[in-house]
């Protein structure tokens, strides 16, 4: 039976229950990936390369991180598209990105994943164009963009509730659609089949993944979110009329002037919405900004995108610090432009009997980095010095293990050498798609690896003078 229909959740046991499954078993992904990420974006030493790796464990992140970086919205100048997660963390500062990266995050785990799909994508419009809304208001109030940014990551979450009923929340969610089809109020509905309130639903599963920093009840998301239903009805609407008049007081500016940026920002996050895999329908305005398709599984070489991957490896890293970021743009560039499977980078551990694989990237990756923990050697690294770039049927016996171990018929070695001292080896094979190693292929993991080692010569050792 529903809940009893009550403001008070203290003593509703089934609401609570509720929460905790979607919290704890339904969406178990999503609490702790956010967890880390905040963790990483909030450190007092925030990382670069440690913001990228979160991002890059999970290949639908990073797909919808790369084409929201290139979003209109975000104010990359001269056209130039970011190619790596890497430079889109360098390019858009530490904040937005988190703000894009929750944003694919929740798509990613909640878009499609119910019967309710227009339900779920509705919530997931009015979500992204409440946060877009808010983040733009603070701005224009004068706010730090570290401010705005976490009104925008409020706003989102603000509705994480709603979006996972309608995901994981049956039989509730059977119960509430049959309320709205019959045309009763919103909030009544949500009262009468959980006795409680979908915000307050949001609140329990933040507060179930540790999260209740970033539910502060801000009355700008509060209007935000009002911005964002009152839009759905039109911009001429009494209620739209209404909020519009409330911000442009609060802005102390013209209330037609106020109209045209509320409606340039409903179609700023119909952009951001189609960027991340949602259809932007339930947002007013004409998405009319070209983004680039999807990725492919096993992505071409692509010289254009090669040139534009390598001239970012210049701006990632500006001390040695910063190598692990380098390297990891480094990677990306392999492994999306010049359309490499999979690739790694090894790392030699501090004894050099061990080689480490420390960073990896594509296809099977979890897999490659178990097979990339193996026993080194000076002969090893003699054998690594001195060996052709690819690795076949007639390696080297000292180094025809490293492919064995991995599985590929055939693979690409190249040594990182800094100050003459071998520092671990890149790593690549398209074992997954069983595709050849042909002279493009290795003509591209040639370059980065001769690009990455220029660079990381050049880096001072901390970013000091001297």
């Amino acid at each position: 039976m529903p809940a009893t229909p009550t403001n008070d959740t203290t003593g509703n046991a089934e609401f609570h229950a509720l929460a905790s499954r979607i919290a704890e078993q339904e969406m178990p992904a999503f609490g702790p990936t956010l967890h880390e990420l905040l963790r990483a974006t909030d450190a007092d030493e925030a990382s670069g390369q440690q913001v990228a790796e979160v991002i890059l464990r999970d290949p639908g992140l990073t797909s919808r991180v790369l084409r929201a970086a290139n979003a209109a919205h975000l104010g990359l100048t001269g056209g130039a598209r970011v190619v790596t997660v890497s430079r889109a963390v360098v390019v858009l500062g530490m904040n937005p990105i988190r703000s894009l990266c929750i944003s694919a995050l929740a798509v990613e785990t909640l878009a499609g994943a119910s019967r309710y799909v227009h339900r779920v994508e509705q919530a997931l419009g009015r979500a992204l164009h409440a946060a877009v809304q808010v983040r733009a208001l603070a701005l224009r109030q004068q706010r730090s963009r570290d401010s705005a940014e976490r009104l925008f990551v409020e706003a989102l979450l603000g509705s994480i509730g709603e979006i996972a009923l309608w995901c994981f929340g049956e039989p509730y969610s059977e119960r509430l659609d049959q309320q709205l089809q019959l045309g009763r109020d919103a909030e009544q509905a949500e009262l009468a089949v959980l006795g409680a309130s979908l915000h307050k639903l949001s609140r329990e599963l933040l507060h179930g993944w540790r999260l209740d920093a970033l539910q502060a009840d801000s009355p700008e998301v509060t209007l935000a979110h009002r911005i964002s239903r009152a839009a759905q009805h039109g911009w001429d609407g009494a209620a739209a009329r209404t909020l519009t008049r409330q911000v442009a007081t609060l802005l102390r500016q013209d209330e037609a002037l106020t109209q045209r940026q509320l409606a340039e920002h409903a179609r700023e996050a119909a952009v951001l919405a189609q960027a991340l895999g949602v259809a932007p329908h339930a947002i007013p305005g004409a998405v009319e900004t070209a983004l680039p398709d999807p990725e492919p599984l096993f992505p071409d070489p692509d010289l254009a995108q090669q040139l534009r991957a390598l001239t970012e490896l210049a701006s990632v890293a500006s001390t040695r610090r910063e190598l692990p970021l380098l390297l990891e743009a480094c990677l990306e560039g392999m492994h999306r432009a010049v359309g490499i499977d999979r690739v790694a980078f090894c790392l030699l551990n501090p004894a050099r009997d061990r080689l480490l694989a420390r960073l990896v990237l594509g296809i099977d990756a979890d897999a490659l980095r178990a097979a990339l923990d193996l026993p080194w050697d000076a002969t090893r690294e003699a054998a690594l010095r001195a060996q052709p770039l690819l690795l076949d049927d007639a390696a080297p016996p000292e180094l025809a293990a490293i492919a064995a171990r991995t599985g590929a018929r055939a693979c690409l070695l190249a040594a990182f050498v800094l100050e003459n001292n071998l520092i671990g080896l890149f790593y690549a094979d398209r074992a997954p798609s069983e595709r050849s190693l042909d002279g493009a292929v290795t003509e591209g993991f040639r370059a980065f690896v001769a690009q990455a080692q220029l660079i990381a010569r050049g880096l001072p050792r901390t970013g000091g003078a001297g």
